[in-house]
């Protein structure tokens, strides 16, 4: 008997692809594509299986939108839920405490950013006051303002309300001339690394005083206001007044030229002060981000000056004091950015990087140096979302454009010598649209990958498997039940929660691996029972069992209960979402450049499944059919769950012609799901 050829797909690592793309048959990842994936993640080695179950954790403050992980110094981890002026700590199981925070608003939530180190973090947004959070116990949660003191003084260009700022005070130097014979002394200034012409020493301190300040004033780092008089015997002062002349970066020192026993003594007697204001306060507005990095403090982003950012003093996390002039202090850092471009988040990556309204930047400069500037390389031209979290992957960092429609990757490479900016959801453009939220899980084992949890402003969510050095970037649908994605994140414990609105209201659940089904309610008797309660959120919907790794249902609860057809011991109670993938249509070339545009059918499909208990199949979207995968049925006394079957099945007598015919694999009822391959055979 001739054998039948197929078309065989054993890897889904390209995810679901753009309709722009069912077309493109040449290209590589059209191979490794499908034309929906749902309720499934890509496995790197090939092929696809189920998604982890959601388990319920428990209800959530009706108005909650935030979820931020929180790692502790002892290591223990734990979920932080915010509403408007409301916080919650919960740990694995169960909520810990509430916590007020005032001022934070609704609309301030979904662009709230935090930084946290060891048992502090703290909240930024430009409507409100840095938050510090401390972490005292399980249950020992408080909250306060964060101390930043002796901020850096910006001038506005005048107070709120008009005027001109009186606060400036004109630095001062002292110089002593000791041993300099009058009229053959001859001696340099230098004034912040500029030398002055040489000056011949007079005597008469009145006539010196003129002669410096002329010498002084014609250095092209000085402007116009200075003046250097008399202050008593052999001393002058020099006062660094007028436009242009304010703050405290001055520095004074003078050489005698020509008599190796004489001296000029340079000492600065009072700290200059630029006029201006305190770059951020409750008039300015606040930070909009924030990041522990290199025993400091970085925030930025500052709502009258969002092109800007600064760095604390290095061991002194709240110290801003610019008074400190060493390396090791503080400073405040303008951006060279156009107008408008907005600071929004600070990463610790291979180098710093600094994510804006518009682009991506990284400091070329491993450590920070108070007397250096930064030198921002610009490696991208998106920007970010605001209130997103850029997260790590594999050494690079995943963040969501400006737009919200792209997930761009921002990673070093030796080749350019440089950070490169890509969007790595191109191939499913049109599962990336409005992205409110995201998260980074890595992988829990060698057989998959990371996982990249999204949710959109519309409530769908999406789940990317991502493995960059195998070039697996595999987009996919993840719904259930209806229920209505608010937030996403990743805890210390390496587990991605949501914030779900449900029929019942707004919970907390936990994606794990394993589970069959949402909604999760656990339960273990200590013996078996057929009547399981305490389902009230479950009231008049269809719910599945999992008991005992027997697969029981459907229900209907009424009155907060059900009733099974026999009794069980452990497993849990919850609401299924079915898998479904969908094929791409065969491609239709049959020789170089030459392809078969007609009606075509799928007559036959192989499926190679692994510990597998349930799977249905159907053709061009039409009805889908169960496929028995146990000749004489299920042995007795063996749980379903554990009687999976890892074999090749042959469907044949598919009908139905299609201009585009595509194969879906699905299931009719819950059970295990890994797809190794899938051949298909078809009448072109």
């Amino acid at each position: 008997m001739v054998a039948r050829p197929g078309r065989l797909q054993s890897a889904f690592t390209a995810g679901e692809l753009d309709p722009h793309l069912h077309e493109r048959t040449q290209l590589k990842y059209f191979q490794t594509g499908a034309d929906h994936m749902e309720n499934v993640v890509a496995i790197p080695q090939g092929g696809f299986g189920l998604r982890g179950g959601l388990v319920d954790i428990g209800a959530v403050n009706a108005a909650a939108e935030r979820l931020f992980g929180f790692k502790a110094s002892d290591g223990s981890a734990y979920d932080l839920i915010f509403s408007p002026g409301n916080m919650e700590a919960w740990d694995a199981t169960q909520k810990l405490q509430d916590l007020a925070i005032g001022g934070l608003t609704a609309g301030m939530l979904s662009e709230l950013n935090d930084a946290q180190q060891l048992d502090t973090m703290l909240l930024f947004h430009e409507d409100l006051q840095p938050q510090r959070l401390k972490h005292g116990g399980p249950s020992n949660w408080s909250l306060d303002v964060a101390p930043l003191t002796d901020l850096p003084s910006y001038d506005y260009g005048g107070p709120i309300g008009g005027g001109s700022y009186t606060n400036g005070v004109a630095a001062v130097w002292r110089l002593e001339f000791v041993g300099l014979t009058g009229g053959s002394s001859i001696f340099v200034l230098t004034v912040s690394q500029e030398e002055t012409v040489s000056i011949t020493y007079d005597g008469n301190m009145g006539a010196l005083a003129s002669a410096i300040q002329t010498a002084i004033l014609d250095l092209p780092n000085v402007e116009p206001g200075i003046t250097v008089t008399s202050a008593g015997g052999t001393k002058l002062n020099i006062t660094f007044s007028g436009t242009g002349n304010e703050g405290d970066g001055w520095a004074v020192s003078g050489n005698v030229i020509n008599k190796a026993d004489a001296a000029i003594l340079a000492a600065k007697t009072t700290i200059g002060v630029a006029p201006g204001e305190d770059v951020i306060s409750a008039d300015r507005g606040w930070p909009r981000c924030g990041l522990f990095y290199s025993q400091r403090l970085l925030v930025g982003g500052f709502k009258s000056l969002p092109n800007a950012w600064m760095f604390s003093l290095q061991g002194g996390y709240f110290n801003f004091d610019e008074r400190f002039s060493a390396a090791n202090g503080p400073a405040l850092v303008p951006m060279d950015v156009e107008g408008g471009e907005v600071v929004l988040q600070m990463v610790n990556s291979r180098n710093l990087a600094i994510f804006t309204s518009n682009g991506e930047y990284w400091i070329a400069e491993r450590g920070l140096d108070r007397t250096e500037p930064p030198n921002h390389v610009q490696a991208g031209e998106r920007g970010v979302k605001p209130g997103v979290k850029v997260v790590k992957n594999e050494g690079a960092l995943n963040f969501i454009s400006s737009t919200g429609s792209v997930v761009g990757e921002f990673r070093y490479t030796d080749a350019e010598g440089n950070f490169i900016s890509r969007d790595i959801s191109l191939l499913g453009a049109h599962l990336i649209i409005d992205v409110k939220d995201q998260a980074m899980r890595r992988a829990e084992k060698s057989t998959s990958g990371n996982l990249n949890g999204i949710v959109l402003d519309d409530g769908q969510a999406r789940l990317a498997t991502l493995l960059r050095e195998q070039d697996v970037t595999a987009l996919a649908r993840m719904t259930s039940n209806g229920g209505l994605f608010k937030a996403v994140s990743v805890n210390g414990r390496n587990e991605m929660s949501y914030l779900v609105e449900r029929p019942a209201g707004r919970r907390l659940e936990r994606l794990t691996t394993g589970y069959l089904l949402d909604e999760a309610y656990l339960f273990d008797f200590p013996s078996p029972e057929t009547s399981i309660t305490g389902l009230s959120r479950f009231e008049g919907r269809e719910v599945w069992v999992i008991g005992d790794d027997n697969v029981l249902g459907p229900y209907n609860v009424a009155g907060g209960s059900l009733t099974l057809d026999y009794p069980v011991s452990t497993g849990y109670v919850g609401t299924w979402s079915p898998p479904k993938v969908t094929t791409l249509s065969p491609p239709r070339e049959v020789s170089a450049n030459v392809v078969v545009k007609r009606k075509a059918r799928i007559h036959s499909a192989k499926i190679s499944l692994l510990d597998t208990t349930s799977i249905a199949l159907g053709i061009n979207d039409g009805p889908l059919k169960e496929v028995a995968l146990q000749r004489f049925g299920l042995t007795a006394d063996v749980p379903e769950l554990q009687q999976g079957v890892t074999e090749t099945i042959t469907v044949r007598g598919l009908t139905g012609f299609h201009d585009e015919p595509k194969l879906t694999i699905s299931q009719l009822r819950p059970g295990k799901l890994t797809v190794r391959s899938v051949t298909i055979e078809a009448a072109l």
